[in-house]
């Protein structure tokens, strides 16, 4: 069987898929996961086959540019916040009119160009190809196109907590066809049309869906490789903390947020070692560092959590999933709107607890990180979080559902429950 991924330029939405992917291919399947060209290696460092011919708007370019609106409509009674970055430099802004509007019709017409183009290579390659089956990630809807041309299915995976029919700001991307790019195929396509859905989110906090069939996937750790140092391996005194801020966090907000240095403070000072990982330029930017606080360099997360106590990270749904599987307890600091739907959906189960990491001030910080570190009630519920989304089915149960889907021409709630019931039963045995 061949099965086409596609994958936007936002690496931590594809690399949820990996190991669906990976799962497929031992299963004896050809893969081909087309990309953007900015993808190529992460695709490749994955042992999979990347296809760059898809193509998309600087992701960082939009999403800077999403932050400055935001700023220039933020009322002055709202208190202190960074200034954005400008848009399109990435450099620091000292006012919201250093910024020239007048430059944004080209960045929409070559977004504009991008995204066309991108829909017709998918085309290309589908009819040259001809998968089976398509799998898409929510900002790589290309798939869906092509999948609709060929008469075969497609599904959608989630990163978790990210659905297919949102109204949320910030989560509604791509939610039909502004560009006319699936009406130019004679194809009527929105998210409310998305048939399946692989999610890996906790069963409380399960994203609006629509009408897609939901299949449980228990989510599996994927950050890149990375060999492990010794010291990962070793015992662990006191409490130790670990604090994630990603590159797209110093890409869109820059390196100035005060958010980021009060935690690592507030860790300190209540003892516990701090192991933190970020961009250089955002290490650099923090200045002298306390004794007690180790630097690593987009180390991949599983390598570290399972030796933590708690998570503190800048809100993505990737830190959040990979902090469930760890079971550790989480305090994020959300740098924006998406960022704090993904908090207000989790937070509820008592294992997280979401910050505005852009109003936050040093003493809620302190006040929050003190309560989910020493506060035994949010260790057992993150346990029991961890616990629910290790019993979704793997993903090689998965992949066996999306054979019988290309084989049958469909699934139904009933193929889902056969598949959790007997990967309950395999795990029973073990």
């Amino acid at each position: 069987m061949r099965i086409m991924f596609t994958a936007s330029n936002w690496a931590g939405h594809y690399m949820c898929m990996v190991p669906l992917a990976w799962a497929l291919r031992g299963a004896g399947h050809e893969i081909r996961v087309a990309c953007p060209p900015s993808q190529v290696r992460g695709v490749a460092a994955a042992g999979l086959m990347p296809v760059p011919v898809l193509d998309a708007p600087d992701m960082m370019e939009s999403a800077r540019l999403a932050f400055y609106v935001q700023a220039m409509y933020t009322p002055p009674q709202s208190g202190p916040r960074p200034l954005p970055l400008h848009p399109f430099t990435g450099e620091p802004m000292e006012s919201l009119n250093d910024f020239d509007a007048s430059d944004l019709r080209d960045f929409w017409q070559k977004s504009i160009d991008a995204v066309q183009r991108s829909y017709d290579n998918a085309v290309s390659f589908g009819d040259h190809w001809k998968p089976d089956l398509v799998v898409h990630d929510i900002m790589a809807v290309e798939g869906a196109l092509v999948a609709a041309l060929r008469g075969v299915p497609s599904v959608y995976v989630s990163p978790g907590f990210i659905g297919t029919v949102e109204t949320e700001p910030g989560l509604d991307l791509v939610s039909a066809d502004p560009l006319s790019c699936f009406e130019k195929y004679g194809v009527d396509w929105g998210r409310d049309r998305i048939r399946y859905a692989v999610d890996p989110s906790p069963d409380s906090a399960i994203p609006p869906l629509g009408d897609a069939l939901r299949l449980p996937m228990r989510y599996v750790p994927y950050n890149g490789a990375q060999s492990a140092d010794p010291w990962q391996l070793g015992p662990v005194r006191g409490k130790r903390v670990c604090v994630v801020w990603g590159n797209s966090a110093s890409g869109i907000f820059g390196s100035d947020v005060p958010a980021l240095r009060h935690a690592v403070d507030a860790a300190v000072r209540q003892g516990a070692e701090v192991v933190l990982t970020a961009p250089p330029e955002q290490v650099e930017q923090l200045g002298s560092l306390p004794d007690g606080v180790r630097v690593l360099r987009n180390c991949p997360l599983e390598l570290i959590l399972p030796y933590c106590d708690l998570l503190i990270h800048h809100g993505s749904a990737n830190c959040y999933m990979n902090g469930i599987v760890a079971g550790i307890p989480q305090l994020s600091l959300a740098l924006n709107y998406d960022t704090l739907v993904c908090g207000r959906r989790v937070d509820p189960t008592g294992a997280t607890v979401t910050l505005s990491g852009l109003e936050a001030t040093a003493e809620k910080i302190d006040e929050a990180l003190r309560g989910v570190l020493f506060d035994h009630r949010y260790r057992l519920a993150a346990e029991k979080l961890r616990d629910g989304v290790e019993r979704a089915p793997s993903p090689a149960v998965i992949a066996g559902l999306l054979e019988r889907l290309v084989a049958d021409g469909g699934l139904a709630a009933e193929d889902v429950a056969e598949a959790v019931g007997k990967a309950n039963e395999l795990r029973r045995v073990a």
